[in-house]
């Protein structure tokens, strides 16, 4: 034993306190990463048979599906889907209030897992977590609760399905109807006021019979996002720290021969090519070659600074091709992708050289007009639309567009939105194919 003591010395001695210290975080790294999640976790045990609930049906619309309890203390309900009504539905709320005013807020949860009993030919039904919020909610009105939705295979959902929370989109017919600005057109949890489990979006007519059973919410403490940009900031310091000791010893070397000052020098402008190229990339969609929304910010803030400072016009052109949902699910997506090719393309040949053209998202593109007040706006939003309706994009499909035109009147971009928006949901009211302003 008396011979290992200079070994063990020795060894302690040879090793940096830097050393020690990065052995010291890597390991307790190591256990944080493999600590199990139940001890820092918590649940949420929802019963149905304790709330209230109704049940509804797609007459109100004009349709012949029905709805009926078979037991309605374990919330066994049956739907009868009729064919009358263009997108036949039959769902059950539950209220989550009881005697208290506050709904569920689930926003410490990532994880629910939900057990429902089905029997019918669906392969999948629609759950969602309405959400009232003073953004957007009024009061007595029911229809202004956020629609957080999913929509879940029936066939794992008699032994208990587990989704995330993040799984959750808000409705596209409830941000369209309600006129939702962008920064609340996100899911949100505070306050869930009514959990709805509703028949799915391509539900066939038939009998079908459901029963919700349970429902169970999981959360962390820490959520591993938060643990893991912890640990990522932590680290991050570190190597920062020590990158930046070993550069400047760096420097000191380079600094002695001209060989190495051109070494870095070269490796500098490579990586600031590289770095052009990533932020390139990042700022333009990949399908159709045209700017996405991070490569329109920019022009989008100089439009507003114009306006602001010199009060130059700034108008907004918002484009939705008609019936693109129809074209994908009657061809495939892939022609649906050749479309929004060929439309960007058909665009960018036909738009002013001052202008900006950028995919919004899905069958959604936006123009910016810079100096151009909203008549000429309107010019140009016309000629793109009958570029559009003239042209032959696919053999099989007729290809047209609604376009909403709108000019910065106040110096806000959700205005200078919503106007355009509001537009494009007028020309879509007029029977597409048509610009509103």
């Amino acid at each position: 034993m008396q011979r290992n003591k200079p070994i063990t010395s020795h060894f302690l001695l040879a090793l940096s306190s830097t050393e020690i210290l990065l052995g010291i975080l890597a390991s307790i790294s190591i256990a944080v990463i493999f600590l199990p999640k139940d001890w820092v976790s918590h649940t949420l045990e929802f019963n149905p048979l304790e709330y209230s609930s109704t049940i509804s049906d797609d007459t109100y619309s004009g349709g012949d599906s029905k709805a009926f309890w078979i037991n309605e203390k374990k919330k066994r309900w049956q739907c009868n889907i009729g064919e009358k009504y263009s997108t036949p539905y039959c769902g059950m709320r539950i209220n989550t209030r009881k005697d208290s005013k506050k709904g569920i807020d689930l926003r410490a949860f990532q994880k629910m897992t939900i057990w429902v009993s089905y029997k019918g030919n669906e392969e999948y039904v629609r759950l969602y977590l309405r959400n009232r919020h003073p953004n957007y909610y009024i009061d007595g009105n029911d229809t202004t609760t956020k629609y957080n939705m999913v929509e879940v295979p029936v066939k794992e959902l008699e032994t208990g399905l587990t989704l995330n929370l993040s799984d959750f989109n808000v409705a596209d017919w409830w941000l369209r109807q309600k006129r939702i600005p962008l920064q609340h057109a996100h899911p949100e949890f505070n306050d869930v006021i009514y959990i709805e489990l509703q028949t799915g979006s391509q539900v066939q007519s038939g009998s079908h019979q459901l029963e919700l059973k349970r429902i169970r919410w999981k959360g962390s403490y820490i959520s591993d996002e938060n643990l893991y940009r912890g640990m990522v900031l932590t680290w991050s310091a570190i190597i920062f720290v020590l990158l930046l000791y070993r550069m400047l010893n760096l420097k000191n070397e380079l600094s002695k021969t001209k060989r190495y000052q051109n070494e870095l020098l070269s490796i500098n402008k490579l990586l600031n090519l590289q770095n052009k190229q990533f932020e390139d990339l990042a700022k333009t969609d990949q399908l159709t070659g045209l700017l996405n929304r991070l490569g329109i910010r920019d022009s989008l803030y100089n439009g507003l600074r114009q306006w602001n400072e010199e009060k130059i016009a700034f108008s907004f052109v918002l484009v939705d091709i008609d019936h693109f949902k129809r074209i994908n699910d009657t061809y495939g997506h892939d022609v649906g992708d050749e479309v929004l090719k060929s439309t960007a393309q058909l665009f960018s040949k036909n738009i002013r050289r001052t202008d900006y053209l950028a995919r919004w998202g899905g069958e959604e593109f936006i123009l910016l007009c810079p100096n151009t007040p909203l008549k000429d706006a309107r010019i140009v939003a016309e000629l793109l639309r009958q570029k559009l309706e003239q042209a032959e994009l696919h053999p099989n499909v007729k290809v047209t567009a609604s376009f909403g035109v709108s000019t910065l009147i106040t110096p806000s971009l959700d205005q200078l939105f919503k106007a355009a928006d509001t537009a494009l949901y007028k020309a879509k009211n007029q029977g597409r194919n048509c610009v509103e302003a």
